[in-house]
């Protein structure tokens, strides 16, 4: 806390104008050992001066934030020590970390499902309530009374239409919402290779601007403050982990570390659905304790859906809405505080040393025997309906500051520590070539930590060549008959390779679809990052394996360029349609069965086992759209070119493409079109434009439109 502002910091503008402006000459234009005038001395002292003034600004800068993390600090041990007298509120009122008031009002919200025969079944009956900032509120109910179907709807997640309104801060819930709120699944995948600390600065990097004069040094100590509210602190360099192939945090920790994210993104309303599921009774209750921590130290609203907590988890909540199910009814809104007078009043007494919430969750079950449901939906109605319907009208017409002008109070904060860019009215708050920059950067990170999966890709590429190799080993002493079986099982291995790669693709899609519903950045920013790399990655696996195995091959290297050219446009064709049957595949066993039709289609029509001539006339448009077949029929004229010097094998290439019926069609001569069957560049650049091949030497090209455009594709 005591070391001094690092270097990066950003200086003055006025410093960086006046050295812009050419005051102070270089010193090797003035002359390293000669004496300095009294002019130049004049300058180095204002120079001097100006650069010490600077030092001062930026220290100020440092001790201010110093202080404001000691503050932060002593806030944070007052809450943990459960000290509630003046000095410790008076603390946590000059903190800056605390956030202006909300509230989330909801009136009559229902959700009804259609069933088979136009039939409808009531899910949630309208349902109303009104909650504050500060607040840790609890959304209890037995198995089906539609408590996380209410939780998704007032996350604005409910795809699916319902009825009713919901109000943040007295106003309808705009494109703004989804940045100043948080939805917390109860499962939230993350990325195994990243620390917690670099977790965290990805989520605030995509949400939160760093102002011109705030280091990073700076930033991480903000960070730090919200990992320590959470008990993260002391696992901030840890890495977060799979629990398989890659040790991490724990499953408690990493609950803790879903709200930290969201904590520094400035989310001021927190929706959790099930956070203590699959915890032991400790995990879950040191879980919901730093949550209660979080509440009142940020003043931020969190609505957990919950099932029976015990009574020390149930003494940490604020309010509790209780729900019953067949349709899901209120039948308790309020303080937890007051939910055993709720009973008594009911004509229920709470047993002694039960647990109040246990004891009231068996009343309210309807499959239980000694359940009263409808005595408490109608004491509900007749007794607490009224209050709160009152509450929700008087948050409706209490209209706070909007969202809008909530990010705009963080954005005028920050400003007090340096420039910023204007604040976005955008449902992203960075612009997309930040969140691309972001992304990829992560992606880059990801990558280079995943040594042993990279390195397996090499070695399996290396294993597969050397293989294929040595079943091939003497081809380029055979005839064209088995120099074509050659290309064939080459394409064959090229257009299968891509499969390896779906079921990684399909388990970063749940990491790429929570990140992108948090509206950290677009899709399209994933889907260019996670492509120039992937891409990358498969060139170099594929330039070793294709390198390797035409070496051992024996064939001439005059025809490597044209090998490689088309062996890298089928293996990058087939791993885009690998890439898109993961996309919209549910699972890994999904994308195997989708992606089998689009192969089979293309390795069977392959132009050489199965040509023009032996399948049947309306199959052949499967060989006219087959990217393995083109690739074969280019290679073999690849090779035809290439021994144009010995004649055996040029009848015998000569043979194979009248066997696989290479036609031509009507054209007129050209100059160039031996260069344009074999030289991609040159057949875009000129063949495609103004070199018009003869009809002999069309057979070589095989030039259609739709071949141009699946080049370029």
């Amino acid at each position: 806390m005591a070391e001094a502002l690092p270097a990066e910091a950003a200086k003055p503008e006025e410093v960086r104008e006046t050295r812009r402006s050419g005051s102070f000459p270089p010193a090797w234009l003035l002359g390293r050992f000669r004496r300095a005038d009294s002019g130049e001395r004049t300058s180095r002292s204002l120079d001097a001066k100006i650069t010490s003034d600077a030092e001062k600004s930026d220290g100020a800068i440092w001790r201010r934030w110093k202080s404001k993390m000691r503050m932060s600090e002593e806030a944070l041990d007052c809450l943990e020590k459960g000290r509630g007298d003046a000095s410790c509120d008076s603390v946590r009122s000059q903190s800056s970390d605390r956030s202006s008031d909300v509230s989330l009002t909801f009136k009559e919200v229902s959700f009804d499902v259609h069933l088979r025969g136009g039939q409808k079944k009531q899910i949630l009956a309208p349902i109303s309530g009104h909650f504050e900032s500060g607040n840790l509120v609890a959304i209890m109910g037995p198995s089906g009374c539609g408590k996380s179907t209410l939780l998704d709807i007032l996350a604005d997640k409910k795809t699916a239409g319902y009825s009713g309104t919901i109000h943040f801060n007295g106003r309808p819930r705009d494109h703004l919402f989804p940045r100043v709120s948080a939805y917390v699944p109860q499962e939230e995948a993350m990325p195994k290779c990243l620390t917690v600390m670099e977790a965290m600065e990805f989520n605030i990097s995509l949400k939160i601007e760093r102002p011109s004069q705030m280091t990073r040094k700076m930033q991480q100590l903000w960070l730090e403050r919200r990992l320590a509210v959470l008990g993260l602190e002391k696992v901030k360099d840890h890495y977060i982990g799979d629990g398989t192939s890659l040790r991490g945090i724990s499953g408690g920790q990493k609950r803790r570390l879903s709200l930290a994210k969201r904590l520094a993104s400035g989310a001021r309303v927190f929706f959790c659905d099930e956070p203590t599921s699959g915890l032991s009774a400790t995990d879950a209750e040191a879980c919901m304790r730093y949550m209660k921590h979080m509440c009142r130290y940020y003043n931020i609203l969190v609505l957990v859906v919950i099932h029976q907590p015990r009574i020390e988890v149930a003494n940490l909540f604020d309010e509790l809405l209780l729900m019953t199910s067949g349709p899901g009814r209120a039948v308790y809104n309020g303080k937890m505080e007051d939910v055993i007078d709720y009973l008594r009043n009911a004509g229920f007494e709470v047993p002694l040393h039960a647990n109040p919430l246990d004891f009231f969750m068996d009343l309210v079950t309807p499959e239980r025997q000694d359940a009263r449901v409808d005595t408490f939906v109608l004491h509900y109605r007749g007794k607490a309906e009224q209050e709160v319907a009152s509450r929700v009208e008087a948050g409706l017409q209490a209209e706070l500051v909007g969202a809008f002008q909530l990010l705009q109070e963080v954005h005028l904060y920050m400003q007090t520590w340096g420039n910023l860019t204007p604040l976005r009215d955008s449902v992203y708050a960075r612009r997309f070539r930040t969140q691309l920059w972001v992304v990829f950067k992560r992606q880059l990170i990801l990558r280079s930590r995943d040594k042993s999966g990279f390195l397996a890709d090499l070695l399996g590429g290396l294993a597969k060549a050397l293989v294929v190799g040595v079943v091939y080993m003497r081809t380029g002493e055979l005839g064209a008959a088995q120099q074509t079986a050659f290309f064939f099982m080459l394409c064959m291995t090229c257009a299968i390779d891509g499969l390896k790669s779906m079921p990684a693709i399909i388990g970063e899609r749940s990491i790429v679809k929570m990140e992108a519903a948090e509206v950290l950045y677009s899709e399209w920013a994933y889907i260019f990052s996670f492509g120039v790399l992937n891409t990358l990655q498969m060139l170099l696996v594929h330039s070793i394996f294709i390198t390797v195995l035409f070496a051992m091959s024996g064939l001439r290297w005059q025809m490597y360029a044209d090998v490689y050219l088309w062996s890298t446009l089928l293996a990058a064709t087939m791993n885009a349609l690998y890439l898109m049957v993961a996309a919209i595949a549910k699972d890994a066993q999904s994308a195997i069965v989708f992606s089998s039709p689009f192969m089979m289609l293309f390795l069977l029509f392959n132009g050489f086992t199965a040509t023009r001539s032996s399948v049947v006339p309306w199959m052949r448009w499967a060989i006219d759209i087959s990217p393995v077949a083109y690739s074969i029929q280019q290679m073999v004229y690849a090779a035809k070119h290439t021994y144009a010097d010995d004649d055996g094998l040029v009848k015998g290439y000569e043979g194979v493409i009248q066997l696989s019926e290479y036609k031509a069609h009507s054209v007129r001569p050209t100059v160039q079109s031996d260069r344009c069957g074999r030289d991609l560049l040159w057949h875009l650049q000129n063949c495609a434009a103004d070199g018009v091949p003869t009809a002999e030497q069309d057979s070589e090209m095989m030039f259609k439109p739709w071949r141009l455009a699946w080049l370029v594709l």
